[in-house]
């Protein structure tokens, strides 16, 4: 009788530690999945703002080549 509350205490204790293994393991899987994609988040931001310094000195490039054009045009032109 002794020996069989013995070995459902073990039983017990065995399947409280696989289930605490489990939730571990669940929770570091999804705090590795957020941290994943907090770090995507941040990468495409970076990108998004790259692309908008680029086309705004692109733009100012236009803007400053089209005014010098514009300028030699009517220096010659008078």
């Amino acid at each position: 009788m002794n020996t069989m509350i013995i070995i459902i205490i073990i039983i017990i204790i065995i399947i409280i530690i696989i289930i605490i293994i489990i939730i571990i393991i669940i929770i570091t899987i999804m705090i590795i999945i957020i941290i994943i994609i907090i770090i995507i988040i941040i990468i495409i931001i970076i990108i998004i703002i790259i692309i908008i310094i680029i086309i705004i000195i692109i733009s100012f490039i236009i803007i400053i080549i089209i005014t010098i054009i514009i300028n030699i045009i009517i220096t010659f032109s008078v």
